[in-house]
């Protein structure tokens, strides 16, 4: 099939699974000769490998050979391990080919992570036998389905998430979910268990793109499919409530193969005729159309911006007793949030410019996880205060979101220093400036591992222009 022969040789490759280690063994310094001469000295536990209990749910995220993503994909386990969320969690690295750079991705702040480093590829048609340059995203849906085919997962579900998405509370999957109104209760949210041609997924503002291709455009995309594809998209608002969707995807693993096998050359052929940021994102609701998967899809699943107050669920957020301003810390996990804070936007604190914390993922130092790098100043502890009067407001909306990405970030930076570093610097000083950052100290042993990476990083500079 044209699917299989997306990926040919791929699976040939060298590919490794790095376990993170236990606790108990003692640690090292292996990146001595990187930072000699430096304050503090960047400590590896050894490697050992040990078995994982059987989980019901997989989750994993896939991100580039960059220290901006060293960061967020270390965040995020952090997060995950705080939250205590229940599953198995792999992070899959794409172009990361030096030992030096899959030594440091031995050091995870979860106790139980695995790292899986898939090979590059080539974009390639396999019909035509076309190659493309890669795009926004497109190396997820390769690096997902290599991943899945060399490890063959045994959990009941496969979970793929954005590493710019940070735990505020746990998740708990049943066939009978029971939550509060509006998700307001302690403990766990509760959502349907992906099940048999049954996805779950998160509600996003794509729509059904398919819904405006012509006949000839589906016949290109869904191939063979195209009579499920046309059903699928006949109705457009039946056709955004169940595949206008984004991470976390959920699928049960009797649809994994199928879904993950197709995800590919989907991918490739929905940005031939849409090339937009989320081509890779519409191109897996049409491989579950493709395959005849069912998505359940809810809004409650992350905030993300603040000017979406009815759209995403920032009710809940309004409802709770906690100030992240003064508390400066992340929300406890068994209160009434959302389940993500995914930092995919830019925070304005009282939502304007000029008032020196205007912060993006971009905007952190892309060391900030070297022991000598300080950590992210705090708004001022007053910052929410003047909102509280009216949380039904961007303003209040985006100075949480402020202090609250603040907070999540300084915490679990925090964590993963704590782990590998003798002598961190912890202090909360550094002043982001309102635009893309690279490393604080050209020294870093970071700068000397990985690229900068992040939106100013070539690749993703020449796609933005392109686009």
């Amino acid at each position: 099939m044209a699917e299989s022969r997306f990926l040919k040789g791929l699976l040939l490759a060298n590919m490794m699974l790095l376990p993170f280690v236990s606790a108990d063994v003692p640690v090292k310094n292996v990146f001595g000769s990187i930072q000699a001469g430096s304050g503090s000295f960047l400590l590896q536990k050894e490697s050992v490998t040990g078995s994982r209990r059987a989980s019901p749910i997989h989750w994993v995220f896939v991100t580039d050979c960059s220290a901006y993503m060293f960061n967020e994909g270390n965040l995020l386990l952090a997060s995950a391990h705080a939250v205590q969320q229940e599953g198995a969690f792999t992070w899959i690295v794409y172009g990361c080919q030096r030992d030096d750079q899959r030594k440091a991705l031995g050091m995870l702040a979860h106790p139980t992570a695995n790292v899986w480093f898939s090979p590059e590829v080539n974009l390639t048609d396999p019909e035509t036998g076309e190659q493309f340059e890669h795009f926004q995203a497109s190396n997820r849906p390769v690096s997902v389905q290599a991943w899945y085919e060399a490890t063959s997962p045994q959990e009941d579900a496969i979970a793929i998430i954005d590493p710019d998405m940070l735990f505020l509370r746990p998740v708990q999957f049943t066939s009978d979910p029971h939550n509060g109104p509006a998700g307001l209760h302690t403990g766990p949210w509760q959502t349907l268990s992906a099940a048999p041609k049954l996805g779950v997924g998160a509600l996003y503002g794509q729509g059904c793109q398919s819904n405006r291709w012509t006949e000839e455009i589906m016949k290109q995309v869904c191939g063979s499919e195209i009579e499920a594809c046309l059903e699928a998209s006949r109705d457009d608002d039946a056709c955004t409530k169940a595949y206008s969707s984004g991470p976390p995807w959920i699928t049960h693993k009797s649809d994994a193969q199928a879904l993950l096998s197709k995800f590919p050359i989907t991918t490739l052929r929905v940005h031939q005729v849409w090339p937009n940021l989320l081509s890779e994102q519409v191109a897996y609701g049409v491989t579950q159309m493709r395959n005849g998967i069912a998505t359940s899809i809810d809004p409650f699943w992350f905030l993300s911006s603040p000017e979406a107050g009815h759209v995403q669920p920032w009710a809940a957020v309004a409802e709770l007793d906690f100030d992240p301003c003064q508390k400066r810390q992340p929300p406890p996990p068994d209160a009434s949030n959302p389940i993500f804070f995914h930092a995919c936007s830019t925070f304005h604190l009282h939502n304007r410019e000029g008032t020196g914390y205007t912060l993006h993922k971009d905007h952190i130092h892309k060391d900030l996880l070297d022991c000598d790098s300080p950590l992210l100043r705090y708004p001022p502890e007053d910052s929410l205060e003047e909102h509280k009067g009216n949380k039904d407001s961007d303003g209040f909306r985006a100075t949480w979101a402020v202090c609250t990405y603040t907070n999540l970030v300084n915490a679990y930076a925090r964590s993963w220093k704590d782990l590998f570093c003798k002598n961190p610097n912890l202090e909360a000083t550094f002043a982001y400036p309102a635009i893309s950052q690279g490393f604080l100290n050209q020294t870093s042993w970071l700068a000397s591992v990985f690229r900068k990476g992040g939106w100013s990083d070539i690749d993703y500079y020449q796609h933005i222009n392109k686009i």
